[in-house]
């Protein structure tokens, strides 16, 4: 069957009810933000004779997480460059506008600086004078290594995203072949920084909430549960764009199936790296590894913790072993929200227990209020960037194979 590309459905334009909505939604995110600042106490603390306002905890939720689904964004592009897939081509430049959200990701990670003596023990100078282990890591965990970090890697990220946008956008009008081959060794490089780098901000960022925890790991399992939730985004997007008239069939049930079979595929791989981490650890039986469990067993953090692979691992590993379920994007797109919720419930996991001894109910509203605030952000500045250019790369050489792709 010919797919023809239409002009009205690859202009896209914002509409004010969905201005409205993400404008309202970063209107929660600051409301519960003041909520977290000034309505929750600061008792229950992790460190003794230490101070933690869990309004910074929330806006740490809200701010990793939407850097992992920028991040995932670039990723997706890199992939689909590197392998010289098809079938990406229509979903790709909903990834590359991902990547152009870096900036305003890295601005809002630079904030951290002001909170990083209610996130981190290890910016307590008094702190780090009397711990050995601390003063020993004090290269890395330092305010000023952290900003340095935020601001280059934040400029690295940002400079791929826009080389990869700027690079499909000139395809559209001058339809040449050398911007897929520019991009194709571009992707290359970007696998390995973003390996490198993603790693290194997840130690920084979140497993520095526990300056005497480590594992060799983290980065990769903080990389699953990102690509998992950025995949997600990735149907919700479409499912938006479609219901409002774009794309037709230049998306359909083929394109839908492949990113659901990668759903699937990253459900597993999150289990795996994120089990094989806790075996590990509990088999050595290691005391300065195992703690950081401990403290997710206990205070009423364990009822999460044995609640976190249900959520995350089993219930949607089930709903997407389905054939059918992944090729119909009006029941993928529940199991894509559902991910992105249990992605938000994980970091509020794994940020929370480490300042403060007991669970809060009230930390975690504010934690995925604050994470709705984010999105909204994101997904403002994600829909303006998609009106600047087309919806698919029609440019792109693959195009054609694209839109006629089946299984």
């Amino acid at each position: 069957m010919e797919v023809k590309v239409e002009q009205n459905l690859i202009n896209f334009k914002l509409d004010s009810k969905t201005r409205n909505a993400l404008v309202g939604m970063i209107l929660v995110g600051l409301a519960s933000l003041g909520i977290a600042a000034f309505g929750l106490g600061h008792e229950n603390l992790r460190h003794e004779g230490g101070h933690s306002n869990p309004a910074w905890s929330a806006y740490l939720v809200g701010t990793f997480f939407i850097l992992g689904i920028s991040l995932a964004g670039i990723f997706f592009t890199s992939l689909g460059h590197i392998t010289g897939a098809h079938w990406p081509v229509t979903l790709r430049r909903i990834s590359e506008a991902y990547g152009t959200f870096v900036p305003v990701a890295g601005i809002l990670l630079l904030a951290l600086i002001l909170g990083a003596h209610d996130l981190y023990e290890w910016s307590h100078a008094e702190a780090v004078a009397e711990d050995h282990l601390l003063q020993h890591k004090k290269p890395l965990l330092n305010i000023g290594f952290f900003s340095v970090i935020i601001v280059v890697l934040s400029v690295v990220w940002s400079g791929f995203g826009f080389i990869f946008y700027k690079r499909s956008v000139a395809q559209d009008s001058d339809k040449d072949v050398k911007h897929t081959q520019f991009s194709a060794k571009l992707a290359g490089g970007y696998i390995v920084v973003f390996a490198l780098s993603f790693s290194l901000i997840s130690i920084e960022l979140i497993m520095s909430l526990t300056p005497h925890w480590f594992s060799t790991m983290f980065g990769v399992y903080c990389f699953a549960g990102a690509y998992q939730a950025g995949l997600s985004s990735l149907v919700v997007m479409s499912y938006y764009l479609k219901k409002k008239g774009y794309l037709g069939n230049l998306v359909n049930e083929n394109h839908i199936h492949d990113l659901g079979k990668f759903m699937l595929g990253f459900t597993v791989f999150w289990a795996y790296v994120g089990f094989s981490q806790f075996m590990l650890i509990w088999y050595a039986n290691i005391p300065e590894e195992t703690f950081f469990y401990e403290q997710r067993l206990t205070g009423g953090w364990e009822y999460l913790t044995l609640l976190l692979p249900l959520i995350k691992f089993v219930v949607p590993f089930l709903v997407l072993l389905n054939r059918p379920n992944k090729r119909n994007i009006d029941f993928l797109v529940k199991v894509a929200f559902w991910i992105i919720f249990t992605q938000v419930t994980e970091i509020f996991w794994l940020v929370y227990p480490s300042n403060f001894v007991d669970f809060s109910f009230g930390g975690y509203l504010v934690s995925l209020g604050a994470t709705v605030g984010v999105i909204g952000l994101f997904g403002f500045v994600v829909l303006k960037r998609l009106e600047k250019a087309p919806l698919i790369p029609v440019g792109d050489p693959r195009l054609e194979d694209c839109l006629h792709h089946h299984q």
